[in-house]
């Protein structure tokens, strides 16, 4: 069993969608497993239909825009398809059913609707999909991420019952032993069949379980990089390719923010001995990144950085010192609104943490917070992290009057910065 990953990048139009055969071809095994995420900047997009409707504003132009959008790709991917055809107006349902949901879901909950509204992205696109690979003469099995993972009802941060999902992944595996399975990343279903979005970049989550439960040979994460670097290279020039990296390595970059793959699964993944692999959808023939057990590497200093933060700093209104309750407290509020948090730093009497910032849930966090502290905030900042650090690499931020915050340990340096 092999898994492929293919993210929003590796499916964004119909070029980059008319490599998949020849990735399949290429990194063939005795059954495939395909993981899509939604195309290019659909879920953005989606994310923004879900605001407004939820504001009660109006929609339409945004739907239809993404809707004819799809519909251009798949026109352009089956040329010979018309739109008479059984397959082009499924399509086409898919979408009058995410309208329908739109106007009928109630919105008290934003997070309940987010859910219902967003997972749309990954099922319009791997239906897309699973009708070109079709057309290519490979046999082709969509199925549905709610028959392949079970999550709670954590709207936007689902938590996915093992067990349950184990058992799932097998009966598929099972059921389609002879066929490709296709299914979406960063859904899920909970016990009444609502949709439960798994948080952003839950894709390679979705991935990793179904090849840590499939015991697969190798999972494939399909990117615009042919590997993972020391930085990123669309914002840092002389960047180093890493040729591999242990899974202990890679479990500290996600948890600083690299956006490889959830540390729960790379756990998963180690424990069953499954090499994870990063390449190029454009570049296939290239080595990537193989991400392994027991290596021992020495690594370049590596560079994370995490855009859309809010720096939000909180004094007790009772002018108490800060101490543990006040720490509780914070965390608390902030685990309630689904509120990520990426760094934090005490002072005496003040709190100062950086988070991912969500407009919906950060106002609300930020309303939480304000009965019983003074709270001041900074939006529109990035985290930056560097692990394996030298004096060197630390000089540029020395006297920097964009950096609001900073936290230096022996292992990595963080800063809060401004743009």
């Amino acid at each position: 069993m092999k898994v492929h990953k293919l993210g929003g990048a590796s499916v964004k139009d119909a070029e980059t969608i008319r490599r998949i055969p020849g990735l399949l071809r290429m990194n063939s095994s005795n059954q495939l497993f395909l993981v899509i995420s939604a195309m290019g900047k659909t879920t953005n997009k989606l994310e923004r239909i879900t605001n407004l409707a939820f504001a009660g504003n109006d929609f339409s132009d945004a739907f239809s825009a993404l809707e004819e959008e799809h519909l251009n790709i798949f026109r352009e991917l089956l040329p010979n398809c018309e739109e008479k055809a059984s397959n082009y107006q499924y399509l086409q349902f898919l979408f009058k059913q995410c309208s329908q949901v739109i106007d009928s879901t109630d919105k008290k909950d934003y997070d309940f609707f987010y859910d219902q509204v967003v997972s749309f992205g990954e099922r319009f696109s791997s239906y897309i999909i699973s009708e070109f690979l079709k057309q290519e003469g490979l046999d082709v099995a969509l199925v549905d991420a709610g028959t392949v993972l079970r999550s709670d009802d954590n709207w936007r941060a689902g938590n996915i019952d093992m067990e349950a999902s184990s058992n799932m992944i097998s009966n598929v595996v099972e059921r389609y032993s002879n066929r490709i399975i296709i299914t979406q990343g960063f859904i899920a279903k909970e016990a009444t069949g609502a949709y439960v979005t798994l948080g952003r970049e839950g894709s390679d989550y979705s991935a990793g379980l179904i090849a840590a439960f499939t015991n697969a040979d190798e999972l494939i994460f399909w990117k615009d990089v042919d590997g993972i670097y020391n930085a990123d290279p669309k914002m840092f020039d002389n960047v180093v390719k890493i040729d591999k990296i242990s899974y202990e390595e890679m479990v500290e970059l996600s948890f600083f923010g690299a956006k490889v793959l959830h540390e729960k699964t790379l756990y998963a993944l180690k424990e069953r001995n499954v090499i994870l692999s990063v390449k190029s959808f454009l570049h296939p023939e290239r080595e990537g990144t193989y991400i392994c057990c027991d290596l021992q590497c020495t690594y370049p200093p590596i560079r994370i950085v995490l855009p859309n933060q809010i720096l939000i700093t909180a004094e007790p209104i009772d002018k108490k010192l800060i101490d543990l309750s006040h720490i509780k407290q914070i965390y608390g509020i902030a685990e309630e609104c689904n509120v990520n948090v990426n760094l934090i730093q005490t002072a005496a009497t003040k709190l100062s943490f950086c988070a991912t910032y969500d407009e919906y849930n950060c106002h609300k966090l930020l309303s939480g917070l304000g009965g019983n502290f003074k709270v001041r905030y900074n939006e529109n900042v990035f985290l930056e992290t560097i692990r394996h650090y030298t004096r060197f690499d630390l000089s540029g931020f020395a006297g920097n009057e964009k950096v609001l915050l900073s936290q230096v340990t022996r292992a990595c340096a963080q800063y809060v910065m401004s743009y």
